[in-house]
This record gives structure tokens, C-alpha cells and sequence, in this order.
């Protein structure tokens, strides 16, 4: 199944999006003022083969808890029984500099579906530095699309079977238009495959997939 886009129902539906939750409102009383101009605490990471331990461990111990906590969520990472906020850090540290080998915006773990934006897509299909990687398998997606919200779950188990041999994203169309046009997305969702090294296209079907077609859709190309 898939939906066709067009400027006409994205703007009707812009409003049906899920609206996100709320963090935990806890947070340490120690070291947790904010960031000054803070990116997205997922966005920031090493985007040259060099993963740099003493600057992400200062960047993670500038962030707040619940930054933290939100990004480790993202990264899938349980921190239900991190008590103390190094422990988070800690963690944290360590999925990036793994992730420093994995994705070349640092924002993709193995086995984790990443809700990616614009400038970090960007980066997941730079050529020119070099790095080897596994293939990108992208999912252009809409919240208000109901084919996306069927494979949602299908993409998350797909990418857990997946793990390291495979990058597994998404991102949202509305959010980012210009890149589905740039990608000539004409219904939704659509999964596209790029080869991991020159960012080019290999792939791509329109329409939802269950987990088993979504894994051999990518393993084609490993």
C-alpha cells in the first residue's frame, strides 16, 4: 500500500501529525544548565573517520539529564538504572564513538531506526571522505500517512534484525520537502536504498513492507 503525495494533501494533513511526549521533567541539580545554541544532542558527532573521546566526553557532561536521557532513548539505549548522570554520560560516550565507525553524522546506531533531519541526511550520503560503510536503507515518511504508521514497527524490527551490516533511517516529508523532492518521492512511504560508499541511489519501492521484505530488500545490497 502507499499514499501519493502532493502539496495540496500535505498541507491538509500537516495537522494530523502525532504530537511528541514528554521528557522526564526530573533533572540533576548539578552541571545541568543549557547548552548555548545547542544542536540536537544526537546531531553532534564526529563526522571524520577521528572520533574525538575527550570532546564528546566534555560536549555529554555539558548536556542536561533529561538531554541525556532523550538521547539515549534514541540510541535505544535503557537508562532506567543510571542513577548518577556519568553513568549516562558514560553510555553515551560510547555508542557515539561505535556510532563514529557506523555513520558518518554519528546519529545512526547498529539496530536502531534513526528519525533523522535534513543536514544529517546530508551527511549519511557524503562520498568525498573516503569511508566505507554499510548501505543506507531510508524511509521517506509522512505522520500523517497511514501506510507509514503500519510499517512503522515493521522498520524497527527490521533494523534490529539488520544490526551493523545495514544503516536503517527515516525521514519525515513534511518536515524536510526539499528532500523528497530531491528524491522524487511521489507516494508514501517510499524506502530507498544508497550504496554505503558513494551515497548513490541503488533501490527504491513505494509502498509499505513488512519486516521480511524490508531485510531482504536491504541484504540485496550488502
Amino acid at each position: 500500500e502507499k499514499e501519493e503525495t502532493s502539496a495540496s494533501s500535505q498541507k491538509e494533513n500537516a495537522a494530523a501529525g502525532g504530537g511528541s511526549s514528554n521528557g522526564d521533567a526530573e533533572e540533576q541539580k548539578t552541571n545541568d544548565t543549557p547548552t548555548n545554541g545547542a544542536q540536537d544532542p544526537v546531531s553532534v558527532a564526529a563526522t571524520s573517520s577521528q572520533f574525538d573521546r575527550e570532546e564528546t566526553l566534555a560536549q555529554l557532561r555539558s548536556l542536561r539529564v533529561k538531554e541525556l536521557r532523550t538521547e539515549c532513548a534514541k540510541r535505544n539505549i535503557r537508562w532506567a538504572n543510571m542513577i548518577e548522570k556519568e553513568d549516562l554520560v558514560r553510555a553515551l560516550l560510547t555508542a557515539r564513538e561505535k556510532a563514529s565507525n557506523f555513520s558518518r553524522s554519528g546519529s545512526l546506531s547498529p539496530g536502531v531506526v534513526a528519525d533523522i533531519d535534513d543536514s544529517q541526511l546530508s551527511a549519511e550520503l557524503e562520498s568525498s571522505d573516503g569511508m566505507t560503510l554499510p548501505p543506507l536503507l531510508l524511509d521517506v515518511y509522512a505522520t500523517w500517512c497511514g501506510p507509514c504508521q503500519m510499517m512503522s514497527p515493521q522498520l524497527v524490527a527490521a533494523a534490529t534484525e539488520l544490526g551493523d551490516t545495514v544503516r536503517v533511517a527515516k525521514i519525515d516529508s513534511d518536515k524536510y520537502p526539499a528532500w523528497a523532492s530531491k528524491l522524487a518521492v511521489g507516494g508514501l512511504p517510499t524506502v530507498i536504498v544508497f550504496d554505503g560508499t558513494t551515497g548513490k541511489e541503488l533501490q527504491r519501492i513505494e509502498g509499505a513492507l513488512m519486516k521480511d521484505g524490508l531485510v531482504d530488500l536491504a541484504r540485496t545490497h550488502v
